[in-house]
């Protein structure tokens, strides 16, 4: 999965949700952001992997 469209998929959550995805800091190589209280880590990279994108997915349906 793009990086882009993950990021894309995981704001329209968070809207649905009746929150906002904040960007929270760069580290090393990731990019950290917040849905509520659910805050997460994106890898800097063009193409993420899909067991990874869907376990960031599934953890942003908990965010509160």
């Amino acid at each position: 999965m793009k990086r882009t469209a993950l990021e894309k998929q995981l704001r329209k959550r968070a809207e649905a949700m009746g929150l906002e995805m904040v960007f929270v800091r760069e580290g090393g190589a990731h990019t950290i952001w917040r849905i509520g209280s659910y805050q997460f880590s994106i890898p800097r990279h063009k193409d993420i992997n899909e067991i990874t994108a869907r376990a960031i997915l599934d953890g942003a349906k908990e965010a509160k």
